[in-house]
């Protein structure tokens, strides 16, 4: 029986501290520290692309697929006299990894990114430093990095033990779905208990070429051959010659097999699939690759969303986070904001061209707490999504939009609705209330059956809720109660979860901010949580969220909450950012689970698209 290949579990998977690229087309020298997911952003020529292939030169094994050898255009300025050089420092090291190359370990100082000699002591993370020298005439050698390695070779076989995989523009993902050397196949199954099945296919080869021999066009020809041959004294009177399947090795039959995808009529190969199909299915066969052989990859993606639909590009951006979620690292360049809007702010490099070549700007070392909120709070901007899916569910902002999929994501997990995908349902921001009309009119015109979700908590919302009924572009509406305090996303959490939930996202988002609880203290008690004097004392020396608003009757403390959540300037808990919507979102669920308005509407609305989508359905979120 074939099995899936297994290695010995470990606790760790190796991961890049850091990559240097030196004068490798066209950056001249660039440093920077890797996350597990990491995607890279950019004008055209900002060099996003270069990384991911510099990386490919380091650590590709030169199995299966060859690189191309180095030309003049792999060096900066297309000088090669100067040569180039590719640096990765690779941590979290497997035992088994490190006591093979025990020799070349050095240390990682984690706080100031830094090398170090020694690989033990305070904040000191065993690593391992690689590289990859373009030299004057345009070879590759790829050596241990570390001073004293005197350039000891990191060879093929070691390079494998990477798990490097890299699927760019001009990469083909269906070579990797089969049989080739060094391919994805490999690694996923044990070869070596192939030999039985292969003898058997080679067996039905054989008994393929005996039915040749004996098919109506061929036998008479070959009987006439045989007359010709035997008169030449090449065989004898009476025989014949005839076709055989010759020697095949195990390698080249294994190629000769083709994944294919079964429909109900006939099988598709792969091959004939769009690249955009085979890029899912080679993300999923990654991470299927990952659970089974305990090997998470190192996996860079150039432009995944090439030949997807928006719909999905958001599933396979769901895929390539897994492969970090599974212990893998992720690298992705892209242009498409519905594969970007799936990546939190600390997972973007932004790359801009400079006088001496890009710079790679880390967001998440590199934005001050008022920038990053600002940033939260717009990073969910408008987008045609709406134009790509088959039923678009406008919401006023980022927030909205965060709590919609979180709460959606957690209904078709249990099987309460049908998962959004397989509906054709999205959540668009549009960006305040005011635009939706807008965009409604703009949608339905192009034949979509588009959803309105609006709150009702001030009297210009209120006339945006009836304009939207007024001219009938919304297939449906769905609405927050027109009454305090649950007229608003807001008000409805925190009306409808335990104050133990709320508390618990509360403190994620604050922790998640960097605010300590002194300056959560503060800002609690600017808002008026009590008129009580004495009360009031012993708020001012509660030592946590959780002792502050136990000193609270429920409905005061359910007041603060929202007041707190619905805040309109910076502060530790406002739901403002798609960010922060989805870490309390998150917290509530493992709490309490989806809280029991959403769960109502979000049913109604999911059979409500299984029944047809009639026109002037209302549903309120009660």
């Amino acid at each position: 029986m074939l099995r899936l290949r297994g290695l010995v579990s470990e606790d760790r998977n190796l991961k890049i501290r850091q990559i240097t690229i030196e004068r490798f087309r066209g950056i001249a020298n660039m440093q920077f520290e890797p996350g597990d997911r990491n995607v890279i952003l950019g004008p055209n020529n900002a060099c996003k692309s270069t990384i991911l292939e510099a990386l490919d030169t380091l650590f590709h094994h030169g199995l299966g697929r060859r690189r191309p050898a180095p030309s003049e255009i792999d060096y900066f300025a297309r000088i090669t006299a100067l040569g180039f050089s590719v640096e990765a420092v690779l941590g979290d090291l497997p035992d088994e990894f490190q006591a093979e190359h025990v020799r070349h370990v050095e240390g990682w100082h984690s706080n100031d990114r830094t090398v170090v000699p020694e690989p033990e002591g305070e904040n000191i993370e065993p690593v391992i430093r690689v590289r990859v020298r373009g030299t004057d005439d345009m070879d590759l050698v790829h050596e241990f990095a570390k001073p004293e390695s005197e350039g000891a070779r990191f060879g093929p076989r070691i390079r494998s033990q990477i798990g490097w995989v890299f699927d760019g523009r001009s990469r083909e993902p269906a070579r990797q779905l089969a049989f080739y050397q060094g391919g994805t196949l490999e690694k996923l199954f044990d070869l070596d208990e192939l030999d039985e099945p292969v003898a058997g296919l080679r067996e039905s080869m054989g008994q393929g070429a005996q039915a040749i021999n004996e098919a109506a066009a061929i036998e008479p020809i070959l009987a006439q051959l045989g007359t010709d041959l035997a008169s030449l004294g090449l065989i004898e009177e009476g025989l014949s010659p005839s076709f055989e399947v010759g020697a095949i090795s195990k390698r080249e039959l294994l190629q000769a097999l083709r994944l294919v995808l079964p429909t109900a009529d006939f099988n598709i190969p792969l091959i004939r699939q769009g690249r955009g199909a085979q890029r899912l299915i080679l993300v999923s066969v990654l991470i299927r690759l990952a659970q089974a052989a305990n090997l998470p990859p190192i996996a860079a993606f150039e432009e995944p969303e090439e030949a997807l639909e928006p719909l999905r590009q958001a599933q396979l951006a769901k895929l390539l986070r897994s492969i970090s979620d599974q212990g893998g690292q992720v690298f992705l360049v892209t242009h498409s904001p519905e594969i970007a809007r799936a990546f939190e702010i600390d997972d973007f490099l932004l790359l801009k061209n400079s006088a001496e070549g890009p710079d790679v700007c880390v967001l998440r070392s590199a934005l001050t707490p008022p920038v990053r909120q600002t940033y939260e709070r717009w990073m969910d901007g408008a987008v045609v999504s709406g134009l790509f899916c088959h039923v678009p569910v406008l919401v006023e902002g980022p927030g909205d939009r965060a709590a919609f999929d979180v709460f959606w994501g957690a209904l078709a997990e249990s099987n309460e609705v049908v998962a959004a995908a397989q509906l054709g349902i999205q959540a668009i921001n549009a960006e305040g209330h005011a635009h939706m009309p807008m965009l409604a009119a703009v949608l339905a015109a192009a034949g979509k059956t588009v959803v309105a979700l609006t709150e009702r908590d001030n009297d210009q919302v209120i006339r945006t809720y009836e304009r939207l009924q007024d001219e009938g572009n919304c297939a449906g509406i769905m609405a927050y109660p027109d009454e305090e305090p649950i007229s608003n996303l807001e008000g409805r959490i925190a009306s409808s979860c335990t104050v133990g939930a709320l508390t618990a996202g509360m403190e994620a988002i604050a922790s998640d901010r960097g605010y300590e609880w002194l300056q959560q203290r503060a800002d609690l008690m600017s808002r008026n949580p009590t008129e009580d004097e004495g009360i009031r004392e012993q708020l001012g020396d509660a030592e946590s969220l959780t002792n502050f608003l136990a000193l609270l009757d429920d409905a005061a403390a359910r007041s603060l909450i929202q007041r707190a959540l619905s805040s309109k300037s910076f502060g530790p808990y406002d739901l403002k950012g798609a960010r922060q919507a989805r870490i309390l979102c998150e917290a509530i669920v493992v709490s309490d689970g989806v809280p029991q308005p959403f769960v109502n509407a979000f049913r109604l609305l999911s059979q409500w698209i299984q029944a047809g989508c009639e026109q002037g359905a209302e549903i309120s979120i009660q």
